[in-house]
């Protein structure tokens, strides 16, 4: 039976320390579904909404070999009772790394394609011609970059969320962040830190929704924090989730969240966050890609030893 309305409850904010006189406060989102979790869950939620009201039997999206956005959607299609497609950017390999391993596992069919074909997976032609090649698919954006994903995003913030003075928050996409502006109280400052180097990805979320302009005065930007670049790290990044997570029990990924608590710290440290305030740190959940991220570099993130 299809699941025609998705329901999320507010999740647990945990205080996590003080520093300089900041108090620092984490949302754990990614408690939401080990799968579906973080703001993929937010993303997603309308845009189930409206695949099913244009009766759609199917989701399809975009990602690469171990995005948690084609992990979330064919475990989100499957709870639903959709069908799901992924296409995959880069060539089959013998073996799936365990992020597809999962998807296929949830019934998600896999099309692998070029680096330079997926680069067309925004291009109005060619998403007619997969929507003619898949026409009971619901085609969703790389993320869930569209405008259900923002209203989706919105969400995020709740009543529990109003007394703090900054929210902070990984950008990938940018659609988390959109949604975050666009729900924040007129006193919040919403830090927003990019883990990649795509400096034009707020102007690309604003021709998705241009109202996100009366609220482009609430947005902190910090661009200095992506390591070298989308899934880049290096070893400062690693002993800063692996002492995190020694000292707090609180796990984190490589891509999205450490680099963003990393920023967050950093930024107070430098007093760009006003001794005194109220810090939430957003948990975008994002950790079935660790899994992954261990095999393929041997390492170890979350051992208390």
């Amino acid at each position: 039976m299809v699941q025609e309305f998705v329901k999320i409850s507010n999740s647990p904010i945990q205080f996590l320390s003080t520093l300089s006189g900041v108090e620092i406060w984490v949302k754990r989102d990614d408690l939401h579904d080990p799968f579906v979790s973080g703001n993929k869950l937010f993303k997603l939620k309308y845009n189930l909404a409206q695949a099913i009201k244009e009766e759609k039997n199917c989701l399809l999206t975009f990602g690469g070999a171990f995005s948690n956005h084609i992990a979330a959607t064919a475990s989100f299609a499957y709870q639903s009772g959709l069908k799901s497609i992924g296409i995959i950017r880069g060539e089959a390999t013998d073996e799936l790394n365990p992020t597809l391993r999962f998807a296929a596992s949830k019934g998600m069919e896999l099309t692998f394609t070029s680096r330079e074909a997926y680069r067309q997976k925004n291009d109005p032609a060619f998403l007619t011609e997969l929507q003619r090649e898949h026409p009971n698919a619901f085609i969703i954006p790389e993320g869930g970059a569209n405008v259900l994903g923002i209203k989706g995003s919105e969400e995020i913030l709740n009543e529990d969320t109003q007394s703090f003075d900054a929210i902070a928050c990984a950008i990938g996409t940018g659609t988390t962040v959109a949604g975050l502006l666009k729900a924040c109280t007129e006193h919040q400052k919403i830090i927003g830190i990019p883990i990649h180097k795509h400096s034009q990805i707020m102007d690309e979320v604003l021709e998705l929704d241009p109202t996100l302009k009366d609220h482009w005065h609430h947005l902190m930007l910090e661009p200095d924090f992506h390591f070298g670049g989308y899934a880049k790290w290096n070893q400062a990044l690693i002993e800063f989730i692996q002492t995190f997570y020694r000292d707090h029990g609180l796990k984190l990924d490589p891509i999205y969240t450490g680099k963003a608590l990393f920023a967050l710290i950093e930024c107070i440290k430098n007093d760009k966050v006003k001794s005194g305030s109220k810090v939430l740190f957003v948990h975008t959940g994002g950790l079935q890609s660790v899994p992954g991220f261990e095999e393929r570099f041997k390492l170890k993130l979350f051992d208390k030893s």
